[in-house]
């Protein structure tokens, strides 16, 4: 909470004064998917609290120290072309881009499979539209530096935390006059796992927020498995995935964790599996005068079919979530149960 506090005073660079990380743990919610297509846009400018589907978690979102989101879909006047599918159009009305300030989201990621929907100037419109609500983004912007450019969280002239943003999928080629952090292919993981380990050098924990995989499945492909272990073995403390739009098992390797997808969070669709969502939980605090991961867990949610809106999930609900996540960490030797109203994650 301490760090949200000093957001005002430096909105891209939270500064601590103290030299050593002696604020005390601190609290990071990442959630999955956030699309706000297949909605009725608000009926005005900014949404009221009632409008807006992120709203059952915003005490939570606010009592956090950073609560990060992965904005899929542009947020554009004019809507993307469209796809021969139609479920892969979600655009949607700039209307929206405040709901997530109103919740409490501080961060919003713009790398994704959907960054290049409406061309060059989708992406630079996307994050304008953020931008003068006064979020922060990532992920996305005018220039390649800009674009991959991590969130740090600092204390004193020290880089403590780098929230690296990375997609390594995207639908349309991407386009002259702006950039998004894509990393296609070897090569891409390569320069990935190379900024990594330059921000590890710097004395950073480096947790990376990466689009990936495959839809609907309920285990990570194998060369999602090895990208997710090649940025551990560069360094990354927590590496966060998303895109598969159903929830995935977390995996102890090599002294980091790896949440291969958080699913959906905002996001029409009536499949169950495609609504068992959830808040990631990262407690990180001092360990000799460093950051260490103190605990991993999710806030356990339901994506509810009435309004498409994540609420938290009931008793039985909650126990269908850890069946499914044990399920989907099982070959990884992960330890799945709930702890009060956490499921939680330990290592083998």
């Amino acid at each position: 909470m301490v760090l949200k506090l000093l957001r005002a005073l430096t909105p891209l660079c939270l500064v601590v004064a103290a030299p050593t990380y002696a604020a005390g743990p601190i609290e990071l919610l990442f959630v999955g998917d956030v699309s706000f297509a297949g909605r009725r846009p608000p009926r005005a400018a900014y949404p009221s609290s009632a409008e807006n589907p992120l709203r059952h978690f915003a005490a939570r979102f606010a009592a956090a120290d950073l609560a990060i989101a992965n904005g899929e879909g542009l947020l554009v006047e004019t809507p993307p072309a469209s796809y021969a599918e139609a479920r892969l159009d979600i655009g949607a009305s700039p209307r929206w881009a405040h709901a997530y300030k109103d919740a409490g989201i501080d961060l919003v990621g713009l790398a994704n499979n959907h960054s290049w929907d409406s061309g060059t100037g989708g992406v630079l419109e996307n994050r304008r539209h953020l931008d003068a609500t006064g979020v922060a983004v990532y992920g996305a912007g005018p220039t390649g530096d800009a674009a991959t450019a991590p969130y740090r969280l600092r204390h004193g002239e020290a880089c403590h935390v780098a929230i690296v943003p990375a997609t390594l999928k995207s639908n349309r080629p991407p386009k002259g006059g702006a950039a998004v952090a894509f990393y296609p292919g070897g090569e891409g993981i390569s320069r990935l796992t190379a900024q990594v380990s330059a921000l590890v050098r710097e004395g950073c924990f480096v947790i990376v927020s990466v689009h990936w995989g495959r839809e609907g499945v309920p285990l990570p492909p194998s060369d999602v498995v090895r990208a997710g272990h090649a940025l551990v073995d560069a360094g990354a403390s927590v590496v966060v995935g998303h895109h598969p739009h159903v929830l995935q098992g977390v995996e102890f390797y090599q002294g980091g964790v790896i949440a291969y997808s958080l699913g959906n969070y905002v996001f029409v669709n009536r499949a169950i599996e495609k609504r068992r969502t959830g808040v990631l939980s990262l407690r990180i605090a001092d360990v000799g005068g460093r950051p260490a991961l103190d605990r991993i867990a999710l806030i356990p949610a339901l994506i509810h079919p009435s309004d498409f809106s994540p609420r938290p999930a009931t008793t039985a609900e909650t126990t269908a979530l850890v069946k499914v996540l044990a399920s989907g960490s099982q070959k990884f030797g992960t330890r799945v149960s709930q702890d009060g109203d956490l499921i939680t994650f330990k290592a083998p």
